[in-house]
């Protein structure tokens, strides 16, 4: 999009295509024309008017670029300024996706260079199409959602529907839920804890004295943080706005930017806890066994932590299967071999536990970790999976720190159980990116992340054998973060 003019606006992803669309709309209707809205393969919105009127359409796209910064992404992927004439930008074709480009505003933070800022282009444009009616036939510039190419005139039926805030006209059955989509409410958990809270290093430190932890499970990478929750749900505002509600799970004060808004519920340990009185915990493991029980979660759900986002935007099909199977992706990590074992790290032995579980459930093996992303789940496998694992599911509940006994119920334990029984299936479809954070090749992946902007799901996991001084770690991730994140959700203060 170099040299073309843009528009400065703080909006989603989401919000930029449906301003589009709506302009654009406009623009056909007060030429006198009545565009019909379709709905592309892959869901987009696009709007389709007659070949006959091509040429009113046109000029109505002139005088609209006279007034605002429109751009034209022909077949072939070649961009072009409405200003230049709408006729050239289409040329021979009789489809283009029309965008107003825009740049994100945000302070531009001194080690993010000016390719990372974000930029909508003909990714949240609007297809506008031209199509030919030829005696009995229509033909359309590309197929859609519902219809091939070419159609029979007397199989046209139309009805009006109501999206974006207005009425359409369209295509019967445009709008009606495809075979292969998700269509039941999802929300996402989040568990988080405030590690720079002294009250809380105190607190944990003064407890952990009676234990014995694993390698690396006492170390400050395990609670630290540079306020990735903001950013976190930043990027289910930005890139998957379908989510029903965000709930955290945490014992800790709710972060001073957080305000009340019905899309956002602080969910504490004591309110879905089984036994309350193995409280307090300081262990993943422990509320990641008892996420199920949160009193009104949706019966499908994502589990995340808040070092892990999105990176695009991602629809509820890249989780769940129209029927709801959940999808899980695994990772190359193979998990090691031999028993648990007290000097393991807490994630090692949890594996190994699982691994142990499952093979005597069912007799089969599994070798693999999953990728550190976002997981989807289903509240009744859940329940399912606590009655087939009551004693493993109450050893984990009770250990306040990670122990060598721990199940990790949404690392593997839930998704290949899941799999074993015909809810669940893996894939490779999520394009995903770990980086950690502490490795001194993180500066440089850091920056591809962010000038690509090509991952579906990323985490920027905080390791705890540093290569880098904290000082910097902290400041790239936290500008890498606000130059990838940079709208506000509306819960923000």
């Amino acid at each position: 999009m170099t040299g073309l003019p843009h528009l400065v606006e703080s909006i989603t992803p989401a919000e930029a295509e449906a301003a589009d669309l709506l302009a654009l709309a406009e623009i056909l209707e007060h030429a006198g024309l009545a565009p019909l809205l379709l709905r592309r393969s892959s869901g987009r919105p696009a709007l389709a008017v007659a070949h006959a009127d091509r040429d009113t359409a046109l000029a109505a796209l002139d005088r609209a670029a006279a007034e605002a910064p429109w751009a034209a992404r022909r077949p072939g992927g070649r961009l072009l300024p409405l200003g230049g004439g709408a006729a050239r930008a289409f040329g021979r074709h009789d489809v283009a996706t029309l965008f107003r480009p825009r740049v994100v505003p945000g302070a531009r933070p001194e080690t993010v260079s000016p390719a990372g800022m974000l930029r909508y282009g003909h990714e949240t444009g609007i297809r506008l199409e031209f199509w030919r009616f030829e005696g009995d036939q229509v033909i359309a510039p590309r197929p859609n959602a519902l219809t091939r190419r070419h159609m029979d005139a007397e199989d046209l039926a139309f009805e009006t529907v109501e999206r974006y805030g207005r009425s359409w006209r369209t295509m019967r059955g445009m709008f009606t839920p495809l075979a292969h989509e998700f269509t039941e409410d999802v929300d996402i958990v989040f568990s988080w804890v405030d590690g720079s809270s002294s009250e809380f290093q105190r607190k944990r430190a003064e407890r952990m004295g009676a234990y014995v932890v694993g390698d690396g499970d006492d170390h400050a990478a395990r609670f630290r943080q540079v306020d990735e929750l903001r950013y976190a749900l930043r990027s289910v505002h930005m890139f998957a706005p379908w989510i029903r509600t965000i709930w955290i799970a945490t014992d800790s004060p709710a972060p001073a930017w957080l305000k009340e808004h019905p899309k956002v519920r602080i969910v504490r340990s004591e309110e879905f806890f089984a036994d309350p009185t193995v409280l307090p915990t300081h262990n993943s493991h422990a509320v990641e066994a008892q996420l199920h029980r949160i009193p009104g979660i949706a019966e499908h759900f994502l589990y995340s932590n808040d070092d892990m986002f999105f990176g695009r935007p991602v629809r509820p099909e890249l989780f769940f299967t129209a029927s709801g199977l959940t999808k899980f992706v695994e990772c190359d990590v193979r998990i090691g071999i031999g028993p648990s074992r007290t000097h393991r790290s807490g994630h090692d032995n949890a594996a190994r536990v699982n691994r142990e579980g499952l093979e005597s459930r069912f007799g089969r093996v599994i070798t693999r970790d999953l990728q550190p992303c976002a997981t989807p789940h289903r509240r009744s496998v859940m329940f399912e999976l606590e009655r087939e694992f009551p004693q493993e599911f109450r050893r984990t509940a009770a250990a306040r720190f990670r122990s060598a006994t721990d199940v990790s119920v949404t690392n593997s334990l839930y998704h290949y159980y899941a799999a074993f029984t015909g809810r669940a299936l893996a894939t490779t479809v999520p394009r995903t990116r770990y980086i950690q954070t502490t490795r001194a090749s993180a500066l440089a992946r850091l920056e591809q992340l962010l000038t690509r902007r090509d991952a579906d799901m990323f985490c920027l996991n905080d390791g705890s054998v540093p290569e880098i001084p904290e000082e910097l770690r902290e400041r790239v991730v936290r500008d890498t973060l606000e130059a990838y994140f940079p709208v506000k959700a509306p819960w923000e203060r």
